[in-house]
């Protein structure tokens, strides 16, 4: 019995003194080594686990946004430039991700800043075509439909006129990007109606857009108290409508829908639950 484990520890001895498996050995160790490295790094690189807010820079200049997005450990880039009438030239007036987001350091902040100078262009000739053509037409290059007023005429829905700041306009006038223009559009020879939108919990833009999707108009804008600053302006939204939206409510076309707007989110919740 010894003799027979003598002879398997010789064995033994002389495998583990073999130089393949000595350099298959220290391999191992290395390849794990390695790995374990490896797995380190990216953990420490990724910040694995790791979360912080995105601040909130709308509103601020460009230069004051990076410094706030760089002191929390994250890069920003300038993604686009647009025309906001009510906005500080150069300030910024979006960002992607929005504040409040959870992501990791150095994370890329994408910024829209509102132009220095708007960009120009060219007033389409509209007149003749239908309300949805011309709305096609007019923001495709960067011009909206303000108020819409219709007037009998037997072509129910098409452009009769076109008007800037009340003035006609013709096709090829250079303008703002961003400007709105009235149209005139034919009414029919009969009274035509239409539903009201909920605009609760839109900004006054997409208010805006939405109503004139329905052929109405904005009317009385009426902002409460919590609305201070230049932000507060941009940021709020509406949580209060007259006349209030039901599948019930039909108004002739071209009406004027008011709204109330708040940064307050416990009155826009409020007006949602009722």
């Amino acid at each position: 019995m010894a003799e027979n484990n003598n002879i398997i520890t010789t064995l033994a001895l002389k495998i583990l003194n073999h130089y393949i498996f000595k350099n298959f050995l220290i391999l191992f160790i290395l390849g794990f080594f390695f790995i374990y490295a490896t797995l380190q790094f990216l953990r420490f690189y990724t910040n694995h686990g790791q979360a912080i807010d995105v601040p909130d820079v709308i509103g601020m200049r460009l230069s004051e946004a990076g410094a706030t997005l760089i002191s929390h450990r994250m890069r920003w880039q300038l993604s686009d430039s647009v025309h906001v009438a009510s906005a500080i030239p150069g300030s910024v007036v979006s960002q992607n991700p929005e504040p409040g987001s959870k992501v990791k350091s150095n994370r890329n902040v994408f910024l829209v800043i509102n132009a220095f100078a708007p960009e120009k262009v060219r007033m389409p000739d509209v007149v003749g075509v239908s309300h949805r053509q011309a709305r096609s037409s007019l923001e495709s290059r960067g011009l909206y439909i303000g108020r819409v007023t219709y007037v009998p005429y037997r072509d129910e829905g098409y452009v009769l006129r076109q008007l800037y700041m009340g003035q006609e306009i013709r096709g090829g006038t250079e303008l703002n990007k961003g400007s709105e223009i009235e149209l005139v559009l034919g009414g029919g020879l009969s009274s035509v109606r239409t539903s009201v939108p909920e605009l609760t919990g839109k900004n006054l833009s997409q208010a805006n857009t939405t109503i004139t999707q329905f052929v109405l108009n904005l009317g009385v804008i009426i902002y409460d108290n919590t609305v201070i600053t230049r932000t507060d302006t941009v940021n709020a939204v509406v949580y209060r409508q007259r006349p209030s939206a039901s599948s019930n409510t039909m108004i002739p076309l071209g009406s004027s829908v008011d709204v109330w707007l708040t940064v307050d989110n416990a009155k826009v919740r409020a007006e949602e639950n009722e």
